[in-house]
């Protein structure tokens, strides 16, 4: 399964490129070389770890200061090589890095753990981090995940990043739908009530549903992740025989609105869900119309 990780992949397509192929690539080399490379590649993300981003800066290679300094820069908790390949008769090597860091998006911050790949080669007899062009960069905006990058001189919209950034991941975002923002129970009997939540889009998404401290109201998340336009549903309900209840007559004249919000992983999302506590209208009690849901979240 793949997930649609909107942010933290934009976060790492500054720095991710994918290997190349070539002939003579090799996962070893001499004890000498390989222990030169690992300590330049050590020094160079212990920089990002310090958020000390110019000391970074003078390990890259004079050919890529440019592309180096226009790249998004991440600070990371911690990196481990975990894999090494050298080509060009051992004067240039990729490496791949597993980084700890967090991934922020719309107010939520998340741990994560992701590959980090970049290119070295040899200058004036050092190891320095070097720019190479990929011929994939990842992108939320494909299906897949990737696409294909195209000729220099290319529209900047050709090579999956929309000219229209804001709108295309609005349009993202509003993938993933609720049948209602709002609920009602009746306190004066057992009562539920659904809402039905759909992921529209081409990944996989993970669910955290928030509960209210009520006695007798328990909400239940049907599937904490959803694939690629599967539907799950959120139950509320509240019931009259939860031992929880010490005041059965507090527990039928309760009122309010409380709000509740389910979270969506990864793309940020709060929804914020009204659970309303109210009787039936005596005078319509089945045209009872829902109160209106909270106002969305930036």
């Amino acid at each position: 399964m793949r997930t649609l990780a909107l942010s933290s992949l934009l976060l790492v397509s500054g720095f991710l490129g994918l290997a190349q192929d070539s002939t003579d690539q090799l996962d070893k080399a001499p004890p000498a070389v390989d222990e030169a490379l690992r300590a330049r590649v050590d020094q160079y993300y212990h920089a990002f770890m310090a958020g000390k981003y110019k000391d970074a800066y003078l390990l890259v290679a004079n050919d890529s200061q440019d592309a180096f300094l226009e790249a998004d820069k991440q600070q990371y908790k911690a990196c481990e090589t975990i894999k090494i390949r050298y080509s060009d008769n051992l004067t240039k090597a990729t490496v791949v890095e597993s980084c700890k860091g967090e991934w922020r998006w719309h107010g939520v911050i998340t741990p994560t753990t992701f590959p980090v790949t970049s290119s070295w080669k040899i200058e004036d007899g050092k190891w320095c981090w070097t720019y190479v062009r990929p011929t994939q960069v990842p992108s939320p905006f494909s299906p897949t995940g990737f696409v294909t990058v195209p000729p220099e001189t290319a529209p900047k919209d050709e090579i999956g990043v929309p000219r229209d950034f804001r709108g295309a991941a609005q349009s993202i975002l509003s993938k993933v739908t609720l049948n209602k923002q709002a609920v009602r129970l009746r306190p004066d009997e057992s009562s539920q009530d659904v809402i039905r939540v759909h992921n529209g889009m081409p990944g996989v998404i993970k669910l955290q549903m928030d509960q209210l401290a009520v006695p007798g109201l328990k909400i239940t998340l049907g599937k904490s992740e959803l694939g690629a336009n599967e539907e799950t549903t959120v139950l509320f309900e509240y019931r009259l025989d939860d031992p929880g209840i010490t005041c059965m007559d507090c527990a039928k004249k309760i009122r309010g609105t409380p709000v509740v919000a389910l979270h969506v992983i990864p793309t940020g999302q709060a929804f914020s869900i009204a659970v309303a506590f109210a009787p039936p209208d005596p005078v319509h009690p089945y045209k009872q119309p829902l109160p209106a849901p909270p106002a969305p979240q930036p």
